[in-house]
């Protein structure tokens, strides 16, 4: 349950910084992309732990 929570939270931080990226100036865009990044670094390291938590059970 925490690690889909941990993934939900994820997708909920990439989603608000993309709208930065649409933002006008240049800083709110690149700390935009630079929270999208980091987002999804989490997110696909939470999704290898659920993995191999799968693969520990079977």
């Amino acid at each position: 349950m925490q690690h889909i929570l941990k993934v939900l939270a994820a997708i909920v931080v990439i989603t608000y910084s993309l709208h930065l990226v649409n933002a006008e100036s240049d800083l709110l865009v690149f700390s935009g992309l630079a929270v999208i990044l980091s987002a999804l670094y989490f997110l696909f390291r939470e999704l290898d732990l659920i993995f191999e938590q799968l693969k520990s059970k079977l």
